[in-house]
This record gives C-alpha cells, sequence and structure tokens, in this order.
C-alpha cells in the first residue's frame, strides 16, 4: 500500500474471529476477541491526535479483520465518531469484507457512512469454493455472489480483492474474466506471498497472464472502463513515473494499524493472534515508541543488495516491507516471489501497453495519461 503526502491510513482490527477459513490466512487463530469500545474509542483519540500533532489534512481509516462486519456496530460507532469530531480534516473509510455478512440493511448503514467497500473474491466458483470455505468446510461462492450483486447495485465501483495461489495462479485470466462479468470493474490482484512458489507454478502462471493481457487488450478495444492492477500499475511506472520512496507506505509512519487489544504495528500484516511483539510500534494507551518507528522505517527503506543493477528496481514492489517479511521473514531482504513475478509479468504489461500505443487506441491513451481519468471513468461506470 502507497500512500499520499500528508495523508495517513490507520487500519482498525475489530476482531480476529472470522466466519471463513480460508486457506491462505495469515492472521492466525480465529479468536473471538473482539476490540473493546475503550478500545476503539482510545483508537480514535489516538489517531485525531497524531493528525493535528503532524499536521495531516487526510486520514484513510481501514476497517479490518477476521470479517469486520462480525462487529458492525463498533464499525458504524468508530466511522461516526470521525464523522463528528474530524473537524476541518479530510477523513474516508474503506472496508475489507468477504461478503457473508453484506445484507441490504447493512449495505444501507455503509453507504450512509461512505465506506468504500473491497469484496474478496478468489476468482470461478470452484477456485472460491476451494480457497475460501466457510468455517463449516462449505464453499462460500454462492454466497458471495448473492453479496456482490448487493454490492454494485449500490456501488458500481466497488472493488474485488482476488488472491491468487500456486494453485489458482493458472486460471487467473478465467478468475479475471469471471469477476468482470459479475460486473465488476476495479479489480485487485495480488498473490500469496507466504505460500511455497515452485518453478512449475511460475511456467503455468506466465501463460495464463499472457492470455489475460490479450483479454485486457480486447476489453480496451471494446471501449470498456475498467482497473486491473496487475497490468494497469505497472503500465503507469512507465506512462507516468516509478513509485518514489516518498510515496512509499513509509512503514509505521503514513500506515499503521491498530490491533484488537490497542497494540500498534506499522502494517496490517503484522497484527496476528499469534502476537508479533518484536512489530508492536506503541499502543493507543501510550503512544508510539519513536525508536521502534524509527527502526522499521530505516530497515524497510534500504537499498537492498539483491536488487543493485536490476533495470526493474525502480519499478516493481521490492520495497514492500510486508510482502518481504510474508516470503522470507524478513522486512530488509526482497521477496523471491516478487521478483520472480515482476521479471515475468513486467515484459508482457510492456508488450500489452506497446501494442495499444501503437494502435493509438484512445481509451487507453485517456487512460494512461489523462489525470482527470480517474473520476471520468468513476462517474461512466456509476451512470452506466
Amino acid at each position: 500500500m502507497s500512500c499520499a503526502p500528508n495523508t495517513i491510513s490507520v487500519s482498525f482490527h475489530l476482531t480476529h474471529h472470522c466466519n471463513l477459513r480460508c486457506t491462505y490466512c495469515y492472521t492466525g487463530e480465529k479468536l473471538h476477541i473482539p476490540m473493546s469500545k475503550e478500545t476503539a474509542d482510545k483508537g480514535v483519540d489516538f489517531v485525531l491526535a497524531e493528525a493535528k500533532r503532524e499536521g495531516i489534512k487526510q486520514v484513510d481509516v481501514v476497517f479490518f479483520g477476521g470479517e469486520p462486519l462480525l462487529e458492525k456496530d463498533l464499525l458504524f460507532y468508530v466511522a461516526d465518531r470521525f464523522i463528528q469530531e474530524k473537524e476541518d480534516l479530510g477523513v474516508s473509510f474503506k472496508m475489507s469484507t468477504n461478503g457473508l455478512l453484506l445484507t441490504d440493511a447493512v449495505l444501507s448503514e455503509l453507504m450512509k457512512r461512505k465506506v468504500f467497500i473491497s469484496l474478496s473474491i478468489d476468482g470461478t466458483p470452484e477456485i472460491q469454493n476451494t480457497q475460501r470455505p466457510d468455517a463449516g468446510g462449505n464453499g462460500s461462492a454462492r454466497k458471495v455472489e448473492k453479496a456482490a450483486y448487493r454490492l454494485l447495485k449500490v456501488n458500481p465501483c466497488a472493488n474485488v480483492t482476488c488472491v491468487l495461489t500456486p494453485k489458482s495462479a493458472a486460471q487467473v485470466d478465467e478468475s479475471v474474466d469471471y469477476i468482470f462479468d459479475l460486473g465488476f470493474r476495479f479489480i485487485t490482484i495480488t498473490l500469496d506471498y507466504s505460500a511455497t512458489w515452485e518453478r512449475k507454478h511460475f511456467d503455468a502462471f506466465g501463460p495464463a497472464l499472457k492470455r489475460l493481457s490479450k483479454w485486457y487488450e480486447t476489453k480496451i478495444k471494446a471501449q470498456e472502463r475498467f482497473y486491473l492492477s496487475c497490468f494497469d500499475e505497472r503500465i503507469q511506472t512507465r506512462t507516468l513515473k516509478p513509485i518514489e520512496a516518498e510515496e512509499r507506505c513509509m512503514l509505521g509512519h503514513r500506515q499503521f494499524a491498530i490491533a484488537p487489544n490497542g497494540e500498534l504495528y506499522p502494517c496490517i500484516q503484522f497484527v496476528t493472534t499469534e502476537g508479533l511483539p518484536q512489530f508492536m510500534i506503541g499502543h493507543v494507551n501510550e503512544g508510539f515508541s519513536e525508536q521502534s518507528r524509527h527502526y522499521f522505517l530505516h530497515h524497510s527503506e534500504k537499498e537492498k543488495e539483491e536488487c543493485s543493477g536490476c533495470a526493474l528496481n525502480s519499478r516493481c514492489s521490492s520495497w514492500c516491507a510486508c510482502i518481504n517479511y510474508a516470503d522470507t521473514g524478513s522486512i530488509e531482504e526482497a521477496s523471491p516471489v516478487v521478483c520472480e513475478y515482476e521479471r515475468m509479468i513486467m515484459p508482457i504489461a510492456d508488450k500489452l501497453a506497446n501494442r495499444l500505443w501503437k494502435q493509438r487506441n484512445r481509451l487507453f491513451i485517456h487512460k494512461q495519461y489523462n489525470p482527470l481519468y480517474p473520476v471520468i471513468a468513476h462517474l461512466e461506470i456509476t451512470n452506466a
């Protein structure tokens, strides 16, 4: 996650509990230990005070879990407190959910508070059922499809997060096509970086990405407005610019997470039921440990020797400390999975962009070079 300057992003982990049992979940045992109202109050107070102290103009509040809607009343309470007490501070709300609790009544309350929802769907029903079963071991695809239609009815610009595992990566083109056919036009692709990726997995993944690039080209030629992170993010490192150091997440500084017990962590990836005290950077009761914050920022931003001389160094995501930790157990060591993935996908993305540029495809040029495109596309999709 990258953050804009003069903005902080804070994640409220409302609970460790979840009604799914995803095969790749990193957060640990699904304990029913929710954040208390007292801790939530102290968290809101801490964020508002920190924003004022640092002269922050915008706070992005993310609700996370477990499944955050298991504590929907607390979610509404936290959002309402920010709305009531933000003064001249800009505040936005986002939520990641598996969708099983997205009833019409809940959606109505979320929309009142302008909570942007990212729904987790890992692909076709077969993949979804395999990777994201419920607590009883049953598939979740049918229930999530119903949630998807409810969500798109109130927000056509809702996002889907799709996690690729070594077993599902070879079907990424089928998964994206399925999610697109559901009606989603904003799709974020991420890998399970904690999994064991072998050569055979990448050998099958590469051809699927090439098929997906053809799918992307076909949709653009058909004048479809959409965002597909795996290609659009990489194309923009050419059409715009690489992500500068000051635009990155600045681990523990411009983003941090509040655990259900009030502990502060530099990123959502470090909030687990197992507890990772070595990654704590404070507590809502006492504030930040500046020494710990400095340590994480310094060590995560250090140039990595293994990346020296790589032509993709300024364009890839090897700077992400959370991904590096998930793969290598160290925030300083670049993830070999990231390295393999970027070396594989970047040429595919570049060839895709070159084809569309040579065709002088008007939508592609508009999408990649017009800074107003995100706003225009949002309006066009909403009013379609």
